[in-house]
């Protein structure tokens, strides 16, 4: 009798194991994980950014000046991560850093012209991109798997180590 892949039989059957995992949530979406940022950083090769980087100065030029916890929690990225994107872009004259004057054991971070010209031109090489990554869907598929993908991460936003705060 041939067991259903998705039974708790399959599932604990060692020959079965690798099989299994492949088709997980979990490794399904670290591969994609990988791909995107894959594509990302060929597209935008030009422009010198990691994903992240362009993240950061896409959410400074939308929303302006912002301190540097607030800016990492609009992302969702921790701490350590925002501080250390940051200091990057810094270092590359994208943004500055400096004490907020309301609250001085906050960093403000801004964006330069150079960091608002970047954005502008990497939108056409961040737009291929995202077609890129989505190449195999239909229209209609590209919408339902970004409503899915929405749904996963808003439903699970607790689950995070760095939970998207608005």
């Amino acid at each position: 009798m041939t067991k259903k892949p998705n039974s708790p039989a399959y599932e604990t059957d060692p020959r079965h194991v690798l099989d299994h995992m492949r088709g997980t949530p979990g490794h399904l979406m670290r591969r994609c994980q990988q791909i995107a940022v894959s594509v990302f950083l060929d597209e935008c090769r030009a422009l010198d950014l990691t994903p992240l980087q362009y993240a950061v100065l896409a959410a400074l030029t939308k929303d302006g000046p912002e301190d540097q916890a607030r800016l990492g929690g609009s992302l969702a990225l921790d701490r350590t991560t925002i501080s250390v994107v940051v200091k990057k872009l810094e270092g590359r004259g994208l943004v500055r850093r400096k004490l907020s004057e309301k609250d001085r054991r906050a960093k403000l971070i801004s964006i330069t012209p150079a960091g608002r010209k970047l954005v502008d031109q990497g939108l056409p090489a961040v737009a291929a991109a995202q077609d890129r990554m989505l190449a195999p869907l239909t229209s209609t598929e590209r919408t339902r798997f970004l409503d899915l993908l929405k749904k996963v991460a808003d439903g699970n936003n607790q689950e995070s180590r760095a939970p998207l705060r608005s």
